[in-house]
């Protein structure tokens, strides 16, 4: 089975110093607000939006009177659609907006043209120093922005993305993860000033990615200056994080622009830099989906501990936040008693260990925060005793770590027994005694948010999977951070990894080379891996099959393909994959059996994907493939084992279609010691909990359903898939 894929307005007249004070509790590092074509309520929720790349460019400088129409004595207008490379029909883009030499202590608010000035700021600046942060600042009236500044202040303005309506989309979707530092030059050597460093993106991005959400932290700069992160070429003329003071710290959460897996890094001042990557934004290889498409939403404090009580030195609190997916918000720091910084994360996940904002010379602070949330929603700590505001202004579609299975009461399965002494796990990962019980776990929703999947699975199974099963094309990177984390889990046995990878082209062209350049991406990134994991090179090819000459898809074609590939990888170094060939195994395709079989040098696991359904399987026990007398088909395990004697045999994909099996339930019961007696090469479950297809879900909350989910607790609670646990594999 392939994976897929009215209010009234408020007034803008105000005196300054009700202006000021409404600024502090919206501080915002990013700030979203509805985009306008006539009279919209502010902050409404709008349609969802794709990440579009740029090269950056200065669009607003007021020190050389660049960029701009002044509208009044506060407010200026910014007009961008259609112009340096900003789509004509761009809703949002990215700025960063600095602040430089403000006569007095005001605040810098950016909102689409044509709407009244909100209630929010963009910047909060002091006198005689520069300040800076991102935004996304949906467009107006004629592609336009207008920026409003309390006190008189110069602004600089550099654009570097943009946003155009999308409900779906293979590139510029945001794909989120938990926080991970991948720069940290406190452990090394300091950047010194004028020096510019090429940053190496970790496996867990795609080669392709446009871009990536970070934060950069500079600390112990010996003078002002800036930071301009850039994805190739010559250095811009623009920044990313502006640092007002020397000996400070200071932190920006941006969208950077990445080429070929890599981004650039330039530091005007002598100091460290912290770089913390919070996601990437998808490139074209990139499966289409609704996940990951930016909703903005009306404001919604979330947090603010001035109502009730500050954070402590080291503690940490929760909060909840709206839509399913990833929260995204401004996280104001506010008179801390020394300086210190804040973390936000999914609540219930460890601590990163990254900081979200610093404050180390001012009083108030903020930052844009992105945060995975999980069921217990999203976790704030605090390093120094200090008040917090968070404000959700969005989310990005699809959760990330959100549990929403509601679990019936059951029978609680019975205890697994303890693994059995004398066991052990061969160099091809196959176990001496019992079988692997595995899962791949897309989320109940229908999208391929495997870490929620997974949870959800387990909330139902009670069953930890001892092989996780991913589904990955061309040149994406694996394995990725999030699912190094879904197999390494503290408390938790380590699961394997089982992966089926299509590289680009014909069978024919990957056979003569053309696919070399995806192999070698992903031969470096397997050898970093510290474990051994299961490969399929391009599972189910029966449904591939072109008879025709020429065609490139031929049976034998693919049989050259998976040899080549095997043979580049194994030239590259890598020794850590066990290589899996993947079938379907249906008797319908058994004329290209032989033929697509590659032969034995070069497999080391035979895998098939049965499914039950009434007409096809008559219980449990049929799932190796039954025989078929009339038509000369032996059934799926007395044809692999005649063809590939002494090879172990794993069904890399089984369920039962609830939709279309009378007693689905009925169908798990069956005498599984006697299912390991008939078949002794049978090693591996690996289970499909998906219902995109066929409704194979064990969390179906139907009454066959219920009664399918208790029946598949039995079966994961059988001392044959519980014999041992990958801990001790290779």
């Amino acid at each position: 089975m392939n994976e897929p894929k009215n209010g009234r307005p408020r007034p803008r007249t105000r005196t300054m110093a009700s202006l000021l004070m409404a600024a502090i509790p919206l501080i915002a590092g990013i700030v979203v607000w509805s985009v306008s074509t006539g009279d919209v309520a502010l902050g409404a929720d709008r349609p969802p939006s794709t990440y579009v790349q740029i090269d950056p460019f200065r669009q607003v400088d007021t020190r050389t009177g660049i960029g701009t129409t002044r509208i009044d004595g506060n407010t200026l207008r910014v007009a961008v659609a259609g112009s340096n490379g900003v789509p004509s029909n761009a809703t949002a883009v990215v700025v960063t907006i600095v602040a430089i030499d403000g006569q007095g202590a005001g605040f810098v608010t950016a909102f689409p043209s044509g709407e009244p000035l909100p209630q929010a700021s963009t910047i909060n600046y002091q006198s005689g120093l520069a300040y800076s942060s991102e935004a996304i600042v949906p467009l107006g009236r004629g592609g336009a922005f207008d920026i409003f500044t309390l006190t008189p202040v110069n602004v600089v303005v550099d654009v570097t993305g943009a946003f155009v309506p999308n409900d779906g989309a293979s590139g510029g979707r945001f794909v989120g993860n938990d926080p991970n530092r991948i720069l940290d030059t406190r452990a090394g050597s300091r950047f010194r000033a004028g020096q510019t460093r090429a940053i190496d993106l970790p496996g867990s991005v795609p080669a392709d990615a446009t871009a990536v959400v970070m934060t950069l932290t500079a600390t112990g700069p010996n003078q002002p200056g800036f930071v301009t992160a850039w994805s190739d070429g010559p250095l811009p003329a623009t920044s990313t994080l502006n640092i007002p003071t020397q000996n400070s710290t200071r932190a920006s959460t941006a969208i950077v622009a990445v080429a070929d897996g890599a981004f650039n890094v330039f530091s005007s001042s002598d100091g460290h830099l912290v770089v913390d990557l919070l996601g990437y934004f998808t490139g074209p290889s990139a499966s289409w989906s609704r996940e990951g498409l930016y909703v903005p939403m009306t404001p919604v404090r979330k947090v603010d501990t001035r109502a009730t009580r500050w954070l402590e030195r080291g503690e940490t609190r929760s909060f909840r936040t709206d839509g399913a997916g990833i929260a995204v918000g401004s996280l104001a720091m506010i008179q801390p008693r020394t300086p210190g910084f804040a973390s936000v994360f999914a609540n219930g996940t460890p601590n990163p260990g990254t900081s979200s904002i610093n404050l180390v010379d001012s009083t108030v602070i903020a930052n844009f925060a992105v945060s995975r949330s999980s069921s217990e929603g999203v976790a704030l700590f605090s390093s120094t005793r200090a008040d917090y505001v968070f404000d959700q202004y969005g989310y990005f579609t699809s959760p990330q770590a959100r549990i929403v299975t509601e679990v019936a009461p059951t029978t609680p399965a019975p205890e697994a027994p303890s693994p059995a002494e004398g066991c052990s796990i061969s160099d091809l990962l196959v176990p001496s005694c019992g079988m692997w019980f595995g899962a791949s776990t897309p989320n109940r929703s229908g999208g391929y948010d495997y870490v929620t999947g997974l949870a959800e699975y387990e909330a139902v199974a009670q069953n930890t999977p001892d092989i996780l099963h991913f589904y990955k094309n061309g040149a994406q990177r694996f394995p990725t951070a999030s699912e190094r984390q879904m197999a390494e889990r503290p408390g938790k046995q380590r699961s394997l990894l089982l992966y089926n990878w299509k590289p680009s082209g014909t069978w024919a062209s990957i056979a003569r080379g053309g696919a070399d350049n995806e192999i070698a991406t992903v031969a470096a990134n397997i050898k970093a891996y510290p474990h051994k994991l299961f490969l399929n090179i391009w599972h189910e090819p029966e449904d591939n099959v072109r008879a025709t000459a020429g065609s490139g898809m031929t049976a034998n074609d693919y049989a050259a393909m998976f040899r080549h590939v095997v043979t580049e990888l194994r030239e590259a170094g890598v020794d850590n994959a066990v290589f899996v060939w993947n079938v379907m195994g249906y008797w319908g395709w058994r004329q290209h059996l032989d033929a697509l079989y590659p032969g034995d040098q070069y497999v080391d696991w035979v895998c098939f994907d049965p499914y039950i359904k009434d007409n096809i399987q008559d219980d449990l026990g049929e799932l190796m493939g039954r025989s078929r007398p009339d038509i000369g088909w032996p059934g799926f395990y007395n044809w692999a084992t005649a063809k590939a004697p002494g090879k172990p045999i794993m069904m890399c994909e089984w369920g039962v279609d609830l939709n279309s099996t009378t007693d689905p339930a009925g169908m798990l019961d069956y005498d599984i010691d006697k299912m390991a007696a008939d078949y002794p090469m049978l090693k591996a479950w690996v289970y499909w909990n998906e219902a995109n297809v066929w409704n194979c879900r064990i969390d179906d909350q139907t009454a066959k359903g219920r009664a399918y989910g208790a029946a598949f607790r039995r079966l994961a609670a059988h001392p044959q898939f519980n014999a041992m646990t990958p801990d001790s594999a290779p």
